[in-house]
């Protein structure tokens, strides 16, 4: 009998060694953290973290600090924020870190310090040294805190601006990718694990970054692909791994080797017509899976979403397709409805849609819902714009060689509101999303598809608290007053035309403090009275003519008079 347990206390020892031993898979995030955000001030709070490949050791850092983590799953990571991270405006930086053998540390996703934005607007300042950016990404190159930017061209030239964290970028230097001329998307990774950024191209190279901003020649790839790239560890060893789509029907992967360098590509058929690739794990057994628009008539493509499920070893099972609402090259993953599972969205061009699949957290999807996105629409991302804690929707739309954008605000629950149109650079196309400033505000940069610009499009708002305001009964020849407060949340001063009451037939009367323009940041108070001369109900409104988006901004007012009488009883 002692035979038999020390064989098997040996059998065991051998397996805990060989566990220790194991390759931690590099962290995925999935979008959104949960909170996304929270106002300043708050108390401590659990954070959660769903994504995959996450270990026993895996941690949650803020902005690069660790947070106490809690290990729930493979698939979900705790962590408990202290009041001091989040005591004024701002956004931190959420990565996991897994330590080696292996693991490494995800691409890092913001949180947002800021109240609820009621007005979305944006303040656009342009950046360019003579070439387009189709594709745009954004990163601390430099390891200063800051966020900075990187557009790469037609031409195969890789720009880089970085960023001073008040929302200006200095251009660092241009850095040759290949000969590719149609070379348009981008991806962030650390491919070499040195834990600095490194930048693939999809034409077939890979730039390591060196810490300062700049970047070393490029290292090139055993493939090139004509569509578009995106990264992940598809074989769980440690080291970021690519898959690149080609409009030829395949989708490329290609296994790191940890230094910058990849293996000999594997190829998996796709359909006609692959272009945009999205990335996550679709049926929840802790391997990275693959979602793939097929194009549209461009290239030959089927209206439809393919999905290939990842085996773990950075091989894929076949397509099984989920149609759209018309051509839709690009696809993109996040949990659009808070049930824990990954959900689709596809800009349609041909229809000037979205289309939304919500995923069953098996693998499979529903039938496509659509919205109006405003345009023919042709790229986008996902973000929480507006700090509610809910994704919203951004695409661009350079195919009608427009210069707008259009954000769809999203409710939580899978579906969105109607799009709303902002201004960027010509032809707007690629898209990245950070906060540039510090402001506690998502903030994007938007590459012009046939200019030579980067747009840097800070987001800013006005804030009115609250934006409605009931006086309940009161008595005929009695008043009573709330006060609003409009704050400045944003760069720039906030022009004011006026502040006037309209409707409730002379009941209402206001006075502010606000002047002609409130200043970046700062507040103003406008005092509503309600004082009403009959017997019945007085709907009305404040209204605030100012220079930001959504003009005028709105105070509704609702009160009720009633006789001396009844307000004694």
């Amino acid at each position: 009998m002692r035979k038999y347990a020390i064989l098997l206390g040996t059998i065991l020892l051998g397996f805990a060694s060989a566990l220790s031993y194991a390759q931690a898979p590099v962290p995925f995030i999935n979008l959104p953290l949960v909170p996304d955000a929270t106002p300043p001030g708050g108390s401590t709070f659990t954070l959660t973290v769903n994504g995959t490949g996450f270990v026993s050791n895996s941690v949650i850092n803020w902005n690069g600090t660790a947070l106490a983590t809690q290990f729930v799953s493979g698939s979900q990571l705790t962590a408990t924020v202290p009041a001091a991270d989040i005591a004024k405006r701002g956004t931190g930086q959420i990565t996991v870190v897994t330590p080696g053998p292996g693991g490494g540390a995800s691409t890092a996703v913001p949180f947002e310090v800021t109240t609820r934005i009621p007005v979305l607007t944006f303040n656009s300042s342009d950046y360019g040294d003579g070439y387009g950016f189709p594709s745009v990404v954004a990163a601390d190159f430099n390891r200063d805190g800051n966020l900075d930017m990187a557009g790469v061209s037609g031409a195969g030239i890789v720009s880089v601006f970085l960023g001073n964290g008040k929302g200006d970028f200095t251009f660092r230097g241009n850095y040759p990718a290949g000969s590719d001329n149609d070379n348009d998307s981008l991806a962030v990774g650390d491919f070499n694990g040195d834990g600095i950024p490194d930048l693939a191209v999809r034409g077939g190279a890979v730039l390591l970054g060196n810490g300062d901003g700049s970047f070393q020649a490029a290292i090139p790839y055993p493939v090139s692909c004509n569509a578009a790239i995106a990264v992940g560890d598809f074989n769980g060893d440690g080291k970021l791994d690519i898959a690149c789509t080609d409009t030829s029907n395949v989708v490329y992967i290609l296994l790191g080797n940890g230094d910058g360098t990849f293996q000999s590509a594997g190829s998996y058929a796709t359909g006609s017509g692959a272009y945009g690739v999205a990335v996550g794990d679709f049926n929840q057994d802790g391997k990275l899976d693959l979602a793939i628009a097929l194009g549209g008539s461009m290239f030959g493509g089927q209206n439809v979403v393919a999905i290939l499920l990842g085996n773990g070893d950075g091989t894929f099972q076949l397509p099984v397709n989920y149609a759209t609402a018309g051509d839709s090259y690009y696809v993109y993953a996040a949990d659009l409805n808070g049930d824990g599972l990954l959900d689709l969205v596809a800009p349609v061009q041909s229809s000037a849609q979205i289309s939304v699949l919500l995923g069953n957290g098996d693998g499979t999807f529903q039938p496509h819902v659509d919205y109006p996105a405003g345009a023919e629409v042709w790229r986008g991302g996902l973000a929480d714009f507006n700090g509610d804690g809910k994704l919203d929707v951004i695409v661009t739309s350079w195919y009608t060689d427009d210069d707008e954008f259009f954000v769809l605000l999203g409710n939580g629950d899978g579906t969105f509101r109607e799009p709303l149109a902002y201004t960027a650079g010509p032809c707007p196309l690629g898209t990245a999303f950070g906060d540039f400033n510090n402001d506690g505000i998502l903030d994007m940069v938007i590459g012009a598809q046939c200019g030579a610009v980067v747009s840097a499009m800070l987001g800013g708002a006005v804030g009115i608290t609250p934006d409605t305001l009931a006086f309940g009964t009161v008595a005929v020849g009695q008043q009573g007053s709330l006060t609003v407060q409009l704050t400045n949340i944003q760069k720039s001063a906030l022009k004011i035309a006026g502040i006037a009451i309209s409707g409730g037939k002379g009941a209402y009367s206001q006075t502010n403090n606000c002047g002609n323009s409130v200043a970046a940041s700062q507040s103003c108070t406008i005092t509503v009275t309600f004082a009403p001369t009959a017997t019945g109900s007085f709907g009305g409104q404040v209204l605030v003519e100012d220079n930001a988006a959504g003009n005028p901004q709105r105070v509704f007012l609702s009160g009720r008079g009633s006789s001396a009488a009844v307000a004694r009883r």
